[in-house]
């Protein structure tokens, strides 16, 4: 069994006869893979007809438009928003061109900016207590608004 590589093995299966390794394809790969292996652990890589060309490793990618926002400017950009909205719908209230139902998706619009800038405000710190108080107002202001309108206050 020391020998296992010099035993010519002869089949007799359906005509197919198995003889030796040929040692033109053996030693072809077994001096390719040498040759690869060797190129590993030197880092010379250099194949016929392909030049060699190293490659920097890629380092960390800067954000350039990236702006991260805390929950203060959250809540004012909120705010700012649900004010729009309420100038909005007190200059359609003051116009008598425009209908009361036509109004109505504004409204709902208000609704749902004062849900969630509450929310929002609920997050904010002991240091944003004037922010939060101006947010409370406003959410306050725009679901008394929301309450006047759907009761009918304003319908003559």
């Amino acid at each position: 069994m020391t020998n296992i590589n010099q035993i010519n093995v002869t089949q007799s299966m359906g005509g197919v006869t198995a003889g030796a390794p040929k040692t033109e394809k053996t030693d072809a790969f077994k001096n390719a893979l040498t040759q690869a292996i060797g190129q590993e652990q030197t880092d010379e890589t250099e194949s016929p007809g392909m030049e060699t060309t190293k490659a920097s490793a890629l380092g960390e990618i800067a954000s350039t438009g990236l702006r991260l926002q805390d929950h203060s400017s959250i809540v004012s950009g909120k705010t700012d928003t649900l004010l729009g909205l309420l100038d909005t719908y007190s200059s359609n209230l003051e116009n008598p061109e425009v209908s009361l139902k036509s109004i109505a998706p504004i409204l709902e619009k208000i609704n749902q900016n004062a849900d969630s800038l509450l929310k929002e405000s609920t997050s904010l710190g002991p240091g944003d207590t004037k922010l939060k108080d101006i947010a409370t107002q406003t959410v306050i202001a725009a679901q008394t608004e929301y309450e006047k309108f759907q009761r009918g206050d304003y319908l003559s």
